[in-house]
């Protein structure tokens, strides 16, 4: 793929994506609203983590593994054979994800005294957990169908639908909080989230079907492909459990600091990881199958030069946004979540949170490129020793630095992890396809820090300024972040233009070319 196919196929997808987000920021700040920085949350948050625990992590290792495997029955199978392939994959992981939720709902009390050990200490919070963790395991079956799903959509390079499913997910959501949640609370929280991820598989199936697919029971454990599949897929379920794992403790120490811990994490992460949300997942959605299919092909050279676009696009886009977030945090937070009752208190341990959680983002990016790269040369097991390297480590910081930071502490530890690890991986894929073009990707590096760096200086005096002028509120807020953004983008645009960031320079070329058509 070129560089001006992964451009163009990630705008097809930008769209939904950016506005899934924005829904989502108007998510959570009706969460906030509604609920506060309180045990409510806490737990709500907490059921959510334990459904990407126990089947989002599967569902991730059926999504990465899925792919390579039928990019194959696409180039080389007939129609009958993936269809055949693909309903016994829907069948037999409907079965396990049956097991999940039977295990989840028989379990939970134990779960809960286990991970949310802070929810002990009150009695009606303790309850309240263990029944609203009862409830969100109904959710994996429609969490798993859709992943493989996706999968389909994407084999075949068909992202639109995949990408606008975030979009009615929010919308369910919101409506929930809206109209509803003063009435039903919690619980019915719960349960609108169970229909919105419902309403999420079920949109898929149109296309599905669309494509020439049917589904029929067809189930062989024994089938070759689906053996193959499973001894890929083990790694990386490993890999990415162990990363759920590492968010759970992090939730778990958190139960034990206070009330409004795990809701401090959650919405500083929420807009942490809201620009790569938009940017870096669809950038790394777009090019996987890319990326499988010259490793299919054995094809090095355009495998590489993938990657290299890939990475250096993702750093050119993160690294100015997590600097932003440093800077603009305080006004960022108050505009998006303090109403209602998130207070002045939740405001800034949130904006403290988010300076922790902003150094991470730049590499979160980059570590889901490189380990896409792996997981499309069928190598599943680096970036599942990585990970087991990286949640060691990070629950180690966790509990040395939550004793003297606090719920701050746990947010420091995912940053430094995250680095470590996702260093670690670009230094293995390297040594294994023969160097993937570390000095352009350093080169580019140099280029961007310098620039964020330059941006970061002038946001910092120019929102000082502006808090002098307008005072520190909404007003002032609202003015800071828009002129701070629009200042900052023109000064990080024009440091890569000056240093000559080759990325910038072949957008800049394309839309010359696009004004002088349209002139001509």
């Amino acid at each position: 793929m070129s560089k001006k196919s992964i451009i163009k196929g990630s705008a097809i997808i930008i769209v939904f994506t950016i506005l899934s987000k924005f829904l989502g920021f108007l998510r959570e700040t009706l969460l906030a609203f509604r609920f506060g920085a309180s045990y409510d949350t806490d737990i709500y948050t907490f059921a959510m983590g334990l459904v990407m625990l126990i089947f989002a992590s599967i569902g991730s290792g059926i999504g990465t593994t899925f792919i390579p495997i039928f990019t194959e029955f696409i180039e080389k199978k007939s129609k009958e054979d993936r269809i055949r392939f693909v309903n016994n994959v829907i069948n037999i992981i409907g079965i396990i994800a049956i097991g999940f939720i039977l295990f989840g709902i028989i379990f939970s009390k134990y779960i809960v005294m286990l991970f949310a050990p802070g929810f002990r200490q009150d009695f009606a919070v303790f309850n309240k957990a263990v029944v609203v963790s009862r409830m969100m395991f109904i959710s994996i079956i429609f969490i798993a169908m859709q992943f493989i799903f996706t999968g389909i959509l994407q084999s075949h390079k068909e992202f639109i639908a995949p990408s606008f499913v975030g979009v009615l997910m929010n919308i369910v959501i919101i409506s929930y909080l809206a109209l509803l949640s003063q009435k039903f609370g919690i619980y019915g929280l719960t349960l609108a989230t169970i229909l919105a991820y419902f309403v999420q598989f079920v949109f898929l199936v149109p296309k599905f079907k669309k494509l020439g697919y049917k589904y029929e029971f067809y189930l062989n454990f024994k089938d070759e492909n689906i053996i193959r599949m499973i001894k890929l897929m083990v790694p990386v379920i490993i890999g990415v459990s162990v990363s759920q794992v590492n968010f759970l403790v992090d939730r778990m120490l958190a139960t034990t600091v206070g009330e409004g811990s795990i809701a401090v994490l959650n919405f500083a992460n929420k807009l942490n990881t809201f620009v790569y949300g938009i940017f870096a997942v669809t950038i790394t959605t777009v090019i996987y199958p890319t990326l499988s299919e010259y490793s299919a092909k054995e094809n090095l050279k355009a495998y590489r030069d993938v990657l290299i676009k890939g990475i250096n696009v993702i750093l050119v886009i993160m690294f100015p946004a997590s600097i932003g977030m440093m800077v603009l945090r305080q006004p960022i937070v108050d505009i998006v979540f303090k109403r209602g009752a998130f207070d002045s208190k939740a405001a800034y341990l949130t904006s403290l949170a988010l300076l922790f959680y902003s150094p991470g983002m730049i590499f979160i990016g980059v570590r889901d490129v490189v380990g896409r790269a792996f997981y499309s040369i069928k190598d599943t097991k680096t970036p599942m020793i990585n990970s087991v390297i990286g949640v060691v480590l990070n629950i180690v910081l966790n509990i040395i630095l939550v004793k003297f930071m606090g719920v701050l502490g746990l947010a420091l530890a995912t940053s430094i992890s995250t680095v470590i690890v996702t260093l670690l991986l670009i230094r293995s894929l390297n040594t294994k396809v023969n160097d993937i073009g570390m000095k352009v990707i350093v080169n580019s590096f140099n280029k961007i820090f310098i620039s964020s760096l330059v941006m970061g200086i002038v946001v910092f005096l120019l929102n000082k300024f502006i808090q002098l002028k307008f005072g520190i509120g909404f007003k002032g807020d609202i003015v800071s972040v828009f002129i701070c953004t629009f200042v900052g983008a023109l000064v990080y645009f024009g440091m890569i233009y000056i240093l000559r960031l080759d990325e910038f320079e072949y957008f800049i070329n394309i839309v010359k070319k696009k004004l002088l058509n349209k002139a001509a």
